[in-house]
């Protein structure tokens, strides 16, 4: 099966002083989109920060339907994370019926596969972000995600598992977007065995590494200049 990946596209349809560009994310996923078609790509997922704020809340919701219009119109099931700049903007509720979407902790059996998802918005007081209240460093997975975690790993029908998050769960990026139990959190995936990827957006650069046998990918994040990196998992 071939998933298709992408994060951090941050796209707002005006133009926004900042060295991200925003309003490129458009043609970008556009690119995505029709590659992923081309490929026969089964599922598109975004790890996070669909869109960026527009300083208004009408011009907002513009964006968001604007770019949830155009991935919807290839006809490829969709899912989208929430990013801490997505919680600025919506809330979770806003957010799910916009996009059509789910709350974590999700769970989707695919194939032989099962993919679980997670949001890691939340502070160390146990509180989910919200519009104007987002502290980016400030994240953790809170326990009722985490034991559903441990219990779909646990599952014996679950075979192959593929972990989403926004923020970083691996130890090895720049400390601010590490998830504070991330610690925990990896001690549960390597534990489980079951673990074939935990795939994660948040760190602009991108990032590879392996820890206890678990692979942990970041894909990088496409509003950063002209690159867009956009790519075709295949999952077992």
């Amino acid at each position: 099966m071939k998933i298709g990946l992408f994060s951090d596209p941050h796209y707002c349809h005006i133009e926004i002083p900042s060295p991200r560009r925003f309003t490129l994310s458009y043609k970008k996923i556009t690119e995505a989109m029709e590659c992923f078609k081309a490929e026969g790509v089964e599922l598109v997922i975004c790890l996070g920060d669909l869109v960026d704020d527009c300083r208004n809340d009408e011009d907002n919701v513009r964006s968001i339907d604007k770019i949830v219009a155009l991935i919807r119109s290839y006809g490829i099931p969709f899912y989208c994370l929430m990013g801490n700049h997505d919680y600025q903007n919506f809330t979770r509720e806003e957010f799910n019926r916009l996009t059509g979407g789910a709350y974590p902790p999700a769970r989707l059996d695919v194939s032989n596969s099962t993919f679980l998802f997670l949001d890691c918005n939340y502070g160390d007081d146990g509180r989910v972000y919200e519009p104007g209240k987002v502290n980016w460093v400030d994240t953790r997975l809170p326990e009722e995600q985490l034991n559903a975690l441990k219990a779909n790993l646990a599952d014996p029908t679950v075979k192959n598992a593929y972990v989403f998050a926004h923020q970083s769960i691996e130890n090895e990026v720049e400390e601010h977007h590490i998830v504070h139990n991330a610690a925990e959190i990896r001690d549960a995936l390597a534990a489980s065995d079951k673990v074939r990827a935990m795939l994660q957006g948040h760190y602009h650069p991108g990032h590879d590494t392996t820890i206890d046998g678990v692979t942990y990918h970041t894909v990088a994040a496409m509003c950063e200049g002209e690159t867009n990196p956009y790519e075709i998992f295949e999952i077992e």
